[in-house]
Formats: C-alpha cells, sequence, structure tokens
C-alpha cells in the first residue's frame, strides 16, 4: 500500500484512539459521553469495528461534547487548544467519509470472522465466505465517489483488501481441493479415491501412512452400508470416534482431524482460535501480541504447561537475580 495512504489510515485511526485517551483521562469528561466511544486494541482488529460504529452512532454527541468543552472558559488554554484541533479532524470530509467507509467494511468483516469461528464452520463455507467478500470489495469498488479521494485513498484501500481476500481463499482453496474426496467417499470408485488419497498423502507423508489410500477406499465402502453416513468432515471424525473405529481407520482419523485443526481466519494482530476465549477480554485489551500469543500457547498445551514444577523455575529465577545483583 503506497505510504500517503497508510498515512491517512494511521491518521484516523489515531484519532480513534485519541478521542478515546482525551475523553478517558478525566471522569468529568468521560461523563460527557459515557459509553459513546470506544479505544482501539493492539491484538483485537475487530476493536476498531467497535471504534467506528461508535464514532457513526453517537457523531452529535461528540461533536457537541468536544465544543461544550472547547468554549469551557474554565478549561486549560492546551486542553481548549487540543479540543478544537480534534474537532477541527472530525468534521473534514476525509474523516467523516473514512468513518463511514471503514465502518461498513470492518462491520463486515468483523460478522463473517465471528461465522468463521463457529465450532460446526465447513471448509467448503470458508472459501465461500472469502468469495462473498472478494465480490462485496469488488461491488462496493463501483461505487461513485470523488475522483481525487476515488483514485488515490478509496481504490488503493479496497484493491489491497481484495488482493489479501484473494490470497487467503487461495489457500484455502488448495487444502479444500485436496480434501474434497472426503465429501464424496460413497461417489468414487476405488481407483479415484486411491489417486486422490495419495495427493493427499504426498503433502503430509510425515503424518499419514502408507495405508492411508487403502483406509479410505476401506472407509467409503464402509459408509455405503449403513444408511444414515455421515455427511461432512466433523461428522466422519464424530462417526469414527462414536463407533470405536479409530484403530481400524487410524489414518483418516489424523487426516480428518488435521482438516477440522486447521485455522480458519487468519490475522496479524488477532489470534481468534478458541482457546483464546478463555483468556479474558479484558486483559486482551491491555496487552501486547507477543505476550498474548504466549498466553494463548501455554493454554493450548495445557497438559504440558501443568506438568511442569514452577518451584524450580521461581528458585532458577531468583538466584540468576542473585547472582546479577552480585
Amino acid at each position: 500500500m503506497q505510504p500517503a495512504v497508510l498515512k491517512k489510515l494511521f491518521i484516523f485511526f489515531n484519532f480513534l484512539q485519541n478521542l478515546y485517551t482525551f475523553f478517558s483521562a478525566l471522569t468529568y469528561r468521560w461523563q460527557i459521553l459515557n459509553s459513546s466511544i470506544k479505544r482501539l486494541s493492539d491484538t483485537r482488529w475487530s476493536a476498531r469495528d467497535d471504534a467506528c460504529y461508535s464514532l457513526n452512532k453517537n457523531w452529535s454527541s461528540i461533536e457537541n461534547a468536544l465544543i461544550q468543552i472547547g468554549e469551557n472558559e474554565n478549561e486549560k488554554p492546551a486542553i481548549r487548544c487540543e479540543t478544537n484541533g480534534m474537532l477541527k479532524i472530525l468534521n473534514s470530509l476525509e474523516t467523516s467519509f473514512l468513518s463511514i467507509f471503514w465502518g461498513d467494511i470492518l462491520h463486515r468483516f468483523n460478522t463473517v470472522s465471528k461465522k468463521l469461528q463457529s465450532v460446526n464452520i465447513d471448509l467448503s463455507v470458508v472459501v465461500e465466505f472469502y468469495q462473498s467478500l472478494i465480490n462485496y470489495i469488488s461491488d462496493i469498488r463501483t461505487e461513485n465517489i470523488v475522483t481525487d479521494f476515488k483514485v488515490n485513498t478509496y481504490f488503493v484501500i479496497l484493491d489491497q483488501l481484495k488482493s489479501e481476500l484473494l490470497k487467503r481463499k487461495i489457500a484455502y482453496d488448495d487444502l479444500l481441493k485436496n480434501y474434497s474426496f472426503f465429501f464424496k467417499l460413497t461417489k468414487m470408485t476405488a481407483a479415484e479415491i486411491r489417486i486422490s488419497a495419495e495427493l493427499v498423502r504426498n503433502k503430509y507423508d510425515t503424518d499419514l501412512g502408507t495405508s492411508f489410500s487403502n483406509e479410505c477406499i476401506h472407509f467409503g465402502s464402509y459408509l455405503k452400508t449403513i444408511s444414515n453416513s455421515p455427511q461432512n468432515i466433523q461428522e466422519m471424525l464424530v462417526f469414527i470416534r462414536k463407533n470405536d473405529l479409530k484403530d481400524i481407520f487410524p489414518y483418516v482419523d489424523i487426516a480428518l482431524r488435521m482438516l477440522l485443526c486447521t485455522p480458519v481466519s487468519n490475522y496479524s494482530t488477532e489470534r481468534s482460535f478458541s482457546a483464546l476465549k478463555r483468556i479474558k477480554s479484558y486483559l486482551r485489551s491491555n496487552i501486547g501480541e507477543e505476550r498474548l500469543s504466549a498466553l494463548a500457547i501455554l493454554n493450548i498445551e495445557a497438559d504440558v504447561t501443568t506438568a511442569i514444577n514452577y518451584d524450580d523455575i521461581i528458585q532458577k529465577f531468583a538466584q540468576d537475580r542473585a547472582r546479577r545483583k552480585l
């Protein structure tokens, strides 16, 4: 993305953060707006959706609050000057447009992101959602916008978003293509299943053994013999576990688990796997990405974490600190 466009985006989102910081600095200022504005978060990109939504919904209240503080002669000159500066940014055409623009886009992205984190999400549905967002970006790109802003900011942002969505969709397309034969096991011939299974085994040769293709053929034949056969990947895995078939189809079980454990949403500052929900949201807004990732890994590897003797670690840490002081 062009530096000039990045600068405009930084100014806009920095303005949202400054609004929150300004009103939350003192109690009486915060009482003016109460819950009308939201802060940004380094580890939750969805907070930007909340911030844009709050700004759009409470635009008049925020504007009136800034005017009230700016005209208050009891305020310090520096505070009044800062208030008038924020009011000027708020009333600019760029801020108005970007607030509505990002509000619409982030709301769509955030809604889809929450759906992608559903326990019962299917990979084919994931690909469809990514394609729907790509189509959405393409559709709004054709809307009539003022020429200069349209070419130098609006189009650049949309093209970058579309490019990132395409990269993610291609990755899931490839994954779905590899595993697609599982969706039609009962309709394929043994030769077709073997070819598809070998492609998957060659890609994950450290996880799947040489008997994987034979297991898939046998599993397909087994599904044909039952009346209510599972219809999707999750149902297949539940079926194997529920009927104690793991020992008969061990590599099929592994392949299905690998697919179901594949994350379906990915963001540089957002870790949206389900284990993260066990870490309180109010803590997530106050810690950095590195520490958040470390906490999430500790949570995921709970079996290993709980087996560690922390007394020894604390004692070693204390000894190292003591040596350093000496």
